[in-house]
This record gives structure tokens, C-alpha cells and sequence, in this order.
């Protein structure tokens, strides 16, 4: 697993039993996105927006690519990239954690309150 887990990450990590913090890890570093893998796809082929789940952003990138707007908005992403890898492993991090307590439901309460 990369090193891509802030603390909130670990926070909401520390909150499921560990079951299912186990079955949410073993997704999210099945599915996790690497800074490199899309830098490598912005330098030789611009398909960065697919790797992260936006197709139709790239399309748009490659039309608009045939005017100066959309080389533009290619070398404003080489800064934004980090960011939007980050992003899209939270969201890949959220949808593991919620498979996860699909998978493994918190057992019922034991507690009983007269």
C-alpha cells in the first residue's frame, strides 16, 4: 500500500472492527491510483482523466486539445494531477470501507437500557 492514508483516513479506518478494516485495506490497495502511473499517462498519452475514472473529461481534453484551450488546461493539470489522485483514492477509500461493512455488519448491540 502506498503511503497515501492521512489521519482522517486512519481515523475512519480505527472506527470498523477489524474484519472489516482488514477486508478495507485489502481493496483499497487493490484499487488505489499511483502518482506515478498518472503522471506516466499525462506525459505520453493524455489518458490521465480515464486512469481516474472520468472519461469524459479526457474526451473533452482531446477535442479541445485542436485549440490553444486545451493544451492549456493540459499543463495546468501536470499541477492539479497530485490532487486529483488524492481525491480519487479517498472516494476509492469510501467505497471500500462501505463494502467492508456490507461485507461484515457490526454485530448487534449487547447493551440493553431499562
Amino acid at each position: 500500500m502506498d503511503a497515501t492514508l492521512d489521519s482522517e483516513d486512519i481515523s475512519l479506518l480505527n472506527q470498523l472492527s477489524d474484519k472489516q478494516k482488514d477486508q478495507a485495506l485489502t481493496l483499497y490497495t487493490a484499487r488505489e491510483k499511483k502518482k506515478s502511473t498518472a503522471y506516466i499517462l499525462w506525459i505520453l498519452f493524455g489518458v490521465y482523466y480515464f486512469y481516474l475514472g472520468r472519461p469524459f473529461k479526457n474526451i473533452l481534453l482531446w477535442l479541445l486539445c485542436f485549440c490553444v484551450i486545451g493544451e492549456i488546461w493540459w499543463i495546468v493539470d501536470l499541477f492539479r494531477l497530485s490532487g486529483m489522485v488524492k481525491r480519487k483514492n479517498k472516494e476509492i477509500l469510501l467505497e471500500c470501507i462501505k463494502e467492508a461493512m456490507q461485507l461484515y455488519p457490526a454485530p448487534p448491540s449487547t447493551d440493553t437500557y431499562e
